[in-house]
């Protein structure tokens, strides 16, 4: 089983809702997949802008990214957390001097999505995640990935996971497909 997540989040606009989520798919078609999104993408990419699903331009090919999702065999997975619904005042795990712990609700997230899905069935699983910029930087990203596979190894003791894969969204077409998914 192949995995492929990406993040959305809204902290800083205060007139929409406040949110962190987590989406992505997953799929044990990955070479039918690669090959028909590398298709459709074709017709889009320019060597002057980057293909991202933020960017209007790419309206089109958001529309190829729901075909290619509803015609093959792919899962789509996501979790959501509206920020407004955490107390601030009881909940110190997820703020700090009033601030909010970003890195820790977006760990708790990840985990929580990867364990509510039926992973046992498998006997090896896959995770490429979007590669994003953490608070700490490198020791971030490494705590980060160490805290997920630590859980994994409790969760699903009998299936093997690969380290989590983080990388940047334009290195991956799957990824690069997360990501159109995610802002869908």
């Amino acid at each position: 089983m192949y995995i492929y997540l990406d993040e959305s989040y809204n902290l800083k606009d205060r007139n929409k809702k406040q949110f962190i989520s987590i989406n992505g798919f997953m799929t044990t078609n990955v070479s039918v997949i690669r090959k028909r999104w590398l298709q459709e993408r074709k017709l889009f990419a320019n060597k002057k802008r980057r293909i991202h699903a933020n960017d209007s331009h790419f309206n089109l090919l958001r529309q190829k990214a729901v075909e290619i999702v509803k015609t093959h065999q792919i899962y789509l997975i996501s979790v959501f957390q509206d920020i407004q619904s955490i107390p601030c005042q009881h909940n110190q795990k997820y703020f700090l001097k009033n601030k909010l712990n970003f890195e820790k609700i977006y760990t708790d997230l990840c985990k929580h999505l990867l364990f509510s899905l039926n992973l046992d069935e498998y006997k090896k699983v896959v995770i490429t995640i979007d590669n994003r910029k953490h608070r700490a930087g490198i020791i971030g990203k490494k705590e980060f990935r160490g805290a997920v596979e630590k859980e994994l190894k409790i969760m699903y003791p009998d299936v093997i996971f690969e380290k989590p894969r983080m990388v940047p969204s334009s290195s991956d077409v799957l990824l690069e497909l997360a990501d159109f998914v995610s802002n869908i």
